[in-house]
């Protein structure tokens, strides 16, 4: 079928935006469209259940305005946006839904979405970001912009001598055996956000994220060590205001050149870095002899952790703590 042009939508009244209603919920739709056609401006022209029909609908009523949730049958809401922008590049999608995640986020923004709003915005403001969208204006959630912005800062990463930093949650899978799936993925969850706001604010990126582990990476040794000691600390706040939510992270740093392929990096100073994580225990924060050399004088506080055999390398290596809670004294050598 031959996509459907702007022209298509000439004989629609001009000061009525036509809004098509997508979402697996009833009762869903229906409040959306009492609360619509109550706006005056708006005209709700169908509903659909699922985006397989959310895709049929449109193409009879022609909208002005698709308001798409994620997550339906069929087809998500995800694939039925790029099936509607090569059908109908006319009408405009505007994503209301229950989830922000960043993975959800960011395939719906490559899909080409005009808006994105959570299910917990204000109905004025959706009435807003509708008329908004109309006129061809991005709509966006204040946390879907933050998304947006942390995705930004993360795609810019270092090249040549970079410091990687390795995080991982101590006893993650006797944590899930306790909690349960749902119940365990969800605070995952709240600290996945946690990390990646952290290492934003303070210039890192994130390399991977395999299961509740993270790979970072950042252009310098003590902005690295910085954001280490403000993710423990955060942790440990959290921790306080709920102890349900706590979490005791493992965090090794090395310095050094790295290869860059693709997206990724590889290398000795990869490898140094994961097996310093892999000798750290819940809750420390511990440095190669690189990475504290080049920290030393600063206002970090270290303290010699000892000569480790780490797994797979031929020589011993000094590693040093950071003393992020106090709770060692620092050695001479990184005190700042």
């Amino acid at each position: 079928m031959a996509p459907l042009g702007a022209g298509d939508y000439s004989g629609h009244a001009m000061s009525d935006i036509r809004v098509l209603i997508a979402d697996d919920h009833p009762v869903v739709r229906g409040g959306l469209k009492s609360f619509l056609t109550a706006c005056g401006g708006i005209e709700v022209v169908g509903e659909a259940a699922d985006g397989a029909e959310a895709l049929a609908r449109a193409i009879a009523t022609r909208p002005d305005v698709v308001l798409m949730d994620l997550e339906m049958p069929a087809l998500d809401g995800v694939e039925t946006t790029r099936a509607l922008h090569q059908q109908l590049p006319g009408a405009k999608v505007l994503v209301l839904s229950g989830y922000s995640d960043e993975t959800r986020v960011y395939d719906v923004m490559e899909a080409g979405v005009e808006g994105y709003l959570t299910k917990d915005v204000l109905p004025d403001t959706l009435a807003d970001a509708i008329r908004a969208v109309s006129r061809c204006e991005p709509a966006f959630c204040p946390n879907v912009m933050h998304q947006l912005a942390r995705q930004t800062a993360s795609d810019a990463r270092p090249r040549g001598t970079v410091t990687i930093a390795f995080t991982d949650i101590e006893d993650s899978t006797r944590l899930v055996e306790q909690r349960g799936d749902i119940d365990a993925r969800a605070l995952f969850r709240k600290h996945d956000a946690l990390v990646r706001d952290v290492v934003a604010a303070h210039r890192g990126c994130v390399v991977e994220h395999p299961g509740d582990a993270f790979m970072l990476a950042f252009s310098s040794a003590v902005g690295a060590v910085q954001c280490a000691v403000a993710l423990q600390r955060a942790l440990a706040q959290a921790a306080r205001a709920d102890p349900r939510n706590a979490l005791r992270v493992r965090i090794g740093l090395n310095t050094g050149e790295v290869l860059c392929e693709g997206e990724g990096y590889f290398g000795r100073t990869v490898f140094v870095a994961a097996r310093v994580a892999e000798a750290a225990k819940g809750g420390e924060i511990l440095v190669s002899e690189v990475t504290r050399s080049l920290v030393a004088g600063r206002t970090l506080r270290l303290a010699v952790h000892g000569r480790r055999w780490l797994k797979g390398l031929r020589e011993p290596h000094t590693l040093h703590r950071v003393c992020w809670d106090d709770a060692a004294q620092p050695d001479d050598a990184g005190t700042g």
